[in-house]
């Protein structure tokens, strides 16, 4: 009897432990088109990893699995070996989660069902929300910011960090790293973009200019210190940038305009190029007429100059104030660069 009765006992403990685990994805929609098929996967790199998929029948699907830690993943509609016609973001937990549109006004499909699929669905149904334009910009980083920290401790609170870091001032992605569970903050991943954050707040306004010596291209190396403490020069903009870069080449105009009105007076600009070979980078240089200080390390993202000013994005450039050696101003775009310029050479 005792034998029977902790064979019952087991028996319930492996039931409930694999009830504890299973997860179950549904979806139905008029969109989702019989013979395609639903993949669930993983984002890696530029890849996505599928690990199930089902094909679609009367307009539904379900996957099932099981899963001991959460994770971040998607749910593909599409044909196979074919691009996807559309993605699903989805936190893979135990539960039934469905697949489904909050908001007929909005193409897009939102997970919800267990507690952090609703949670990233309030999510996305706060976004929508928000105005297109910088005011909702800035109320979009701040709505981030906020799920993130409230969100530190599971799997949510790292995806969206992983995803938007990069929105964030450098003291806050320092702040949330230190939030987040030791095991987490061991991650390679995080601990780069804590280090990365750090240096960051190395080149902030009020901080000394780090030294960049790079070739120009004639293969001779200049150095951005000797830009810097050339006596013709009042302000030097540390300007980061590539030829392959739509932004980076909108900004041309008020560069050159810039220059233009100001080179006389004491302002130049050393640009640095994130390009990896010789010729699209003097293309760009000689076809726009940059007729500025121009080198290059040829090696794309990896040159040290990047990790030196923490760049994560470009166009970025950094403003020096040669009388002193500091950045006095960061990021200044279109017509904000002239301004700041003619304020400062008046």
């Amino acid at each position: 009897m005792k034998k029977i009765f902790i064979f019952a006992l087991a028996a319930a403990a492996m039931v409930s432990c694999g009830s504890a685990t299973k997860f179950t994805i549904t979806g139905s929609s008029e969109e989702f088109a019989d013979g395609k098929w639903a993949f669930l996967g993983e984002q890696k790199g530029r890849e996505f990893v599928k690990s199930d998929s089902v094909q679609i029948a009367s307009n539904s699907f379900t996957l099932k699995g099981e899963v001991e830690t959460p994770y971040a993943a998607y749910v593909a509609i599409g044909d196979v070996d074919a691009r996807p016609d559309a993605y699903v973001e989805v936190i893979v937990e135990p539960g039934q989660i469905e697949v489904k549109k909050l908001d007929p006004e909005h193409r897009a499909f939102s997970a919800v069902g267990t507690p952090t699929n609703d949670k990233l669905a309030d999510l996305h149904v706060k976004q929508w929300s928000l105005k297109q334009d910088e005011a909702g910009e800035d109320e979009y980083i701040a709505l981030q910011l906020a799920t993130i920290k409230e969100n530190i401790d599971n799997v949510l609170g790292l995806k969206l960090f992983k995803e938007t870091y990069y929105y964030f001032k450098p003291q806050d992605v320092i702040d949330l790293v230190n939030a987040m569970p030791e095991a987490t903050q061991a991650d390679e991943g995080i601990a780069k973009t804590k280090q990365a954050a750090e240096q960051a707040l190395k080149v902030q306004p009020g901080n000394p200019y780090i030294d960049i010596v790079e070739k120009d291209a004639d293969g001779k190396e200049i150095s951005l210190k000797s830009v810097v403490e050339n006596k013709n020069n009042k302000y030097v903009l540390l300007d980061f940038w590539a030829s392959w870069c739509g932004p980076c080449m909108a900004e041309v105009p008020h560069l050159k305009a810039t220059y233009e009105a100001y080179h006389k007076k004491g302002f130049e600009i050393y640009g640095a190029s994130f390009d990896r070979a010789r010729e699209p980078w003097l293309k760009a240089v000689e076809e726009k007429e940059m007729n500025w200080v121009h080198v290059s390390a040829l090696k794309m993202w990896d040159n040290q100059a990047r990790h030196d000013y923490a760049v994560n994005s470009i166009p970025a450039n950094f403003l020096i104030d040669c009388s002193t050696g500091e950045i006095i101003a960061t990021q200044l775009r279109g017509e904000e660069l002239e301004k700041k310029i003619a304020e400062l050479l008046k």
